[in-house]
């Protein structure tokens, strides 16, 4: 029989260990950096889908440059503005049209030549500003080199048709503005007797090759 007053003797036990949360702590750091990676870059690769591309920067171009208006290569011992004048003949009127020539005389004491179609045009607002077209070339007529001894004189057949045609507003033009074939220069030849036409795509004027007058 056990004496009631013993009190039993307890058997302690070691404490069980602890399982180190070392380890599992470390993965969920590993783990929670890979999601968070994925995450960012899940999101840079969304935005960037979305994003329109950049347009691409154009690659500069000079500026053009204008292309220069053609002119006849001065020809040696050709008429020019040094050694040669230009003046209206006697008209001759027609229907709807007047035929007019155009009259250089070498005033030089050498001789000068001539070779071609004299450029033609009308010019007016008191400044030489061309109006309308040049004169088209009179194809049917031969091109021949004229030698103009000095004080005599050759000459171009120029005809003038109405200004009052299809596309045209008649303008009143000062003169008319020529340049003889060789030569860069151009003469003024005064004259309020003709109307120009206003549109640079509609000729009213005609011009022969330059022959003995």
């Amino acid at each position: 029989m056990t004496d009631p007053t013993t009190i039993p003797e307890h058997h302690h036990h070691a404490a069980e260990p602890t399982p180190s949360k070392g380890p599992w702590k470390a993965i969920a750091i590993v783990l929670a950096v890979i999601i968070a990676v994925a995450l960012i870059v899940g999101a840079i690769w969304l935005f960037a889908k979305g994003a329109p591309a950049p347009e691409p920067t154009p690659t500069p171009t000079a500026s053009p440059t204008p292309t220069p208006t053609p002119t006849t290569p001065p020809v040696d011992g050709a008429c020019t503005t040094d050694n040669s004048t230009v003046e209206l003949g006697t008209a001759d009127a027609a229907a709807g049209s007047v035929q007019v020539p155009l009259i250089f005389t070498n005033t030089s004491s050498a001789d000068c030549t001539l070779k071609g179609f004299p450029v033609v045009a009308f010019v007016g607002d008191g400044n030489g500003t061309q109006i309308g077209s040049t004169a088209t070339q009179d194809t049917t007529t031969a091109v021949a080199l004229v030698t103009i001894a000095p004080g005599d004189s050759a000459a171009a057949l120029l005809v003038i048709t109405t200004a009052e045609v299809e596309g045209c507003s008649p303008t009143a033009a000062d003169g008319l503005r020529v340049i003889p074939p060789g030569s860069n220069d151009s003469f003024f030849v005064a004259t309020t007797d003709y109307q120009a036409c206003d549109n640079a795509n509609v000729s009213i004027l005609k011009v022969s090759a330059i022959t003995t007058n």
